[in-house]
């Protein structure tokens, strides 16, 4: 029971997984012993300039990358972008770039194109569907001042965002389904050993809590929240190399150059990745 406790929580910690939210949410609390092994090498994605647009055309939307095969339009970039308004934690208008929604459509198709040819997962149902999203509405920052927690309320924070509820529960249901192929193919076999919790508290919580000037709690108190944390830093570097050796492995071309060279969200490479956007 416990274990499928971590498992659960760890799907809400990647909450900003691929459906706007890219990986920056999972990876943050990570970051300090993931990012080295997920940065040392971002896959090379060819970038091939696009044809030249006729005299007096009007480019109403265009190819941006192509994912072996799979097309990402503009017009996807553009809808990426206003998802993020959905993101449970919120996130800085100034890092949703065009730049960094397209790494997380890259990773994302890139899933979906695996969970074509792997062990399938079950759909969640619509009650699920409905379910989560009214948790979601719950912990939304801006969904405050909407009162989504009423019907009425929700439906205006969806027309203020040009959103629609159908919209959103088909993306939700996406996420669901994901999340919960990551949980099967990374979650599932990982295991957090006594040792490592200890090791964990010593060396990283403790002195964390001197520097603070505060009174580390006991061992025991924390021991299941250390286990938490460590595997989500277990599961994101997991996750981000397997994503790494897809982008090798296959063929992903950014045809526009605004994108320049697009690696994976949340690789600790994604200023340099976005083209020095913030």
């Amino acid at each position: 029971m416990m274990r499928a406790k971590h498992i659960a929580m760890v799907g809400d910690l990647i909450a900003a997984l691929l459906l706007p939210w890219g990986l920056m949410g999972l990876v943050a609390a990570g970051q300090q012993s993931t990012a080295p092994a997920a940065a040392a090498s971002v896959a090379p994605v060819a970038s091939i300039p696009p044809p030249p647009v006729p005299k007096g055309a009007v480019v109403l939307d265009h190819v941006v990358a192509v994912i072996n095969g799979s097309v990402i339009l503009q017009s996807d970039v553009t809808e990426e972008m206003s998802y993020a308004v959905l993101q449970p934690f919120g996130l800085d208008s100034a890092r949703n770039t065009p730049q960094r929604a397209l790494q997380r459509l890259i990773d994302r198709d890139l899933i979906l194109q695996q969970m074509e040819t792997a062990q399938t997962v079950t759909p969640p149902t619509p009650e699920e569907v409905h379910q989560r999203i009214t948790q979601l509405r719950g912990v939304i920052p801006e969904c405050a001042r909407y009162h989504c927690e009423t019907d009425a309320g929700w439906q205006k924070f969806l027309q203020a965002h040009g959103l629609t509820e159908k919209e959103v529960e088909a993306h939700w249901s996406q996420r669901i389904l994901i999340l919960s192929f990551i949980q099967s193919r990374f979650g599932s076999g990982v295991r957090i050993t006594p040792a490592e919790i200890a090791d964990y508290y010593n060396k990283t919580l403790v002195p964390q809590m001197h520097d603070k000037a505060v009174n580390p709690p006991p061992l025991a108190e924390v021991s299941s929240r250390i286990e938490e944390v460590l595997l989500q830093q277990r599961v994101s570097s997991l996750l981000l190399e397997w994503l790494q050796s897809l982008k090798s492995e296959g063929s992903v071309s950014i045809l526009d150059p605004a994108y320049g060279r697009v690696g994976t969200t949340g690789s600790g490479d994604e200023d340099s990745a976005s083209g020095g956007q913030p």
